[in-house]
């Protein structure tokens, strides 16, 4: 069974964030990247399931520019077997059911049984990846799972994470998209040996061309939806601090904010 991991390579959490000139994403001169955290869970877990004998294959893919590559080689040194990567700039500009459609047409003669994502980008938030491979390749797909078995070849049995403590226990037929939240598992990390071993490894490159994506259709221009404008939340005009026991504290915190809000 061949399995398909889809990666996006995003900003380090410790990278200086300053908002560009436009106001309409982050200033990217001084950032620094690395492979999307949600995104190590659905490597982890199939690379779990071909140690387990259930997989025979795990390839990891990303659209994007040339410093993508990164985040492949994350891949390939953590274990996977080879690597796709639609490189082109104007994937920069593309919204997610563009960079969607290029993934769908990159992977279209590739045959995989189950595709596997995290649950959402760790730099834009958006989930909507890996539902839309799901439905341009016409394939069940689950979110936010937390536990997946593969109960024989054609079925994959999962868990998804619902609101107030509440687990769905979902099976799907058989090709398949799934999208799993952190803490299905503990994530590997790469070793010195499996570092080597991925400079021997295949990564494919593919451009807008060779997809017959022209970059007019994936730019900017043709984009469903576009930021129109980032900021900073607020800052607030002052604090109060209150101070004294803890029981008059939690007194005096709900007579403020039942005056203040109505909430109470």
């Amino acid at each position: 069974m061949k399995s398909l991991v889809l990666v996006k390579q995003v900003p380090n959490t410790d990278s200086p964030f300053r908002i560009n000139s436009a106001g309409t994403w982050v200033d990217e001169g001084n950032l620094t990247y690395g492979l999307n955290d949600y995104d190590r869970y659905a490597l982890e877990e199939l690379l779990r399931l071909k140690d387990a004998g259930k997989v025979t294959e795990v390839v990891a893919l990303t659209a994007g520019p040339e410093r993508a590559s990164s985040a492949l080689r994350t891949c390939l040194a953590t274990g996977a077997d080879r690597a796709i990567h639609i490189k082109d700039d104007a994937l920069l500009a593309a919204d997610p059911l563009s960079i969607a459609r290029a993934i769908v047409l990159a992977i279209k003669d590739e045959g995989f049984s189950l595709i596997m994502a995290g649950l959402q980008a760790d730099d834009d938030n958006y989930m909507t990846i890996g539902p839309f491979v799901a439905r341009l390749l016409d394939r069940p797909c689950a979110t936010a799972v937390t536990r997946l078995e593969l109960v024989d070849g054609t079925t994959a049995r999962v868990e998804r994470e619902l609101e107030n403590n509440r687990v769905q226990v979902v099976d799907l037929t058989l090709p398949a998209v799934v999208t799993v939240q952190t803490g299905i598992n503990e994530p590997r990390y790469a070793s010195l040996k499996g570092i080597m071993a991925a400079k021997k490894k295949e990564m494919r490159t593919l451009s807008l061309a060779d997809l017959k994506l022209g970059a007019a259709e994936v730019a900017a221009s043709a984009a469903r939806f576009k930021t129109v404008r980032l900021a900073p939340p607020p800052k607030g005009k002052g604090a109060e601090i209150l101070s004294g026991a803890a029981d008059r504290i939690a007194q005096e915190l709900v007579k403020r904010i039942r005056e203040k809000t109505g909430v109470i």
